[in-house]
């Protein structure tokens, strides 16, 4: 097991020297890839076959980073320059089951969270909760909602953060763990120009046996510093995304 602590403070003494010019990469392929899916039309398709092979660059760019290997701006462009029919097909390949899993889980965890939102007002709205249950009528459910703007009732506040706070995971945690699986496709092509796309896919999914849970939770680490980026106006994400790439090209490194 990876301790996560050891792992996001290597990465930040690692990153020194190298932050001018991984913001400036990084800027650049965000910058393109919203880009690309502006063009009218067929924007969406063509950044399904930019996306690919860009990761794979970014993702040498950062592996060089971990390994001091002086990481350059124009390996950036490197799934471009080989491998490039595998480096578009494994992103062809990830994305539908990405969003198979992904609406799956998405669907359950919704459930999930209105049967605990049920199971709260049948306690603490019991006449609601019977309103509803006898007439199915949906507007009963917001009636805790009501006593908001008759009074900062405690309960309705809690209960507000609660819908808040799961459903916005509900839309957020589901896909983090489709993709899981396949996180470290792209590193493992950025070290192997030759390999091919679902040689590769399944090189990661065997690669993260035993350490998706950890890597799990990392994530969630990272999805926690994301959501304190809004309090720098956003100017946080020139550090945050170069960032978060070079933890994950580290957690590669340090399971492959």
């Amino acid at each position: 097991m990876i301790k996560l602590r050891d792992l996001l403070s290597e990465s930040l003494v690692l990153m020194k020297g190298h932050w001018l010019q991984a913001i400036a990469v990084f800027f650049v392929f965000n910058l393109i890839i919203g880009l690309v899916q502006a063009i009218p039309g067929i924007g969406g398709f063509l950044s399904l076959l930019v996306t690919g092979p860009f990761s794979v660059g970014v993702s040498l760019y950062c592996v060089k980073i971990i390994n001091d290997s002086f990481p350059k701006f124009k390996d950036l462009l490197f799934g471009f320059q080989y491998n490039l029919g595998n480096n578009i097909l494994a992103y062809f390949i990830i994305i539908p089951i990405v969003a198979v899993v992904g609406i799956i889980l998405m669907i359950l965890f919704l459930l999930i969270n209105f049967a605990i939102f049920l199971l709260i007002i049948s306690v603490v709205y019991t006449q609601s909760y019977e309103a509803f249950v006898n007439t199915l009528e949906w507007e009963a459910l917001l009636t805790p909602f009501r006593s908001l703007s008759i009074g900062l009732a405690a309960e309705s506040i809690m209960l507000l953060m609660f819908c808040i706070l799961s459903f916005c995971f509900s839309f957020i945690l589901p896909w983090i763990i489709a993709y899981i699986p396949f996180a470290m496709t792209f590193f493992v092509m950025a070290e192997d120009a030759s390999i091919d796309a679902w040689d590769a896919v399944q090189k990661s999914w065997k690669m993260m046996k035993g350490y998706k849970f950890n890597f799990f939770v990392l994530n969630l680490i990272l999805l926690l510093l994301l959501a304190l980026t809004p309090f720098t106006l956003f100017i946080g994400l020139l550090w945050y995304i170069p960032f978060s790439y070079v933890v994950t090209a580290n957690y590669y490194e340090k399971i492959k």
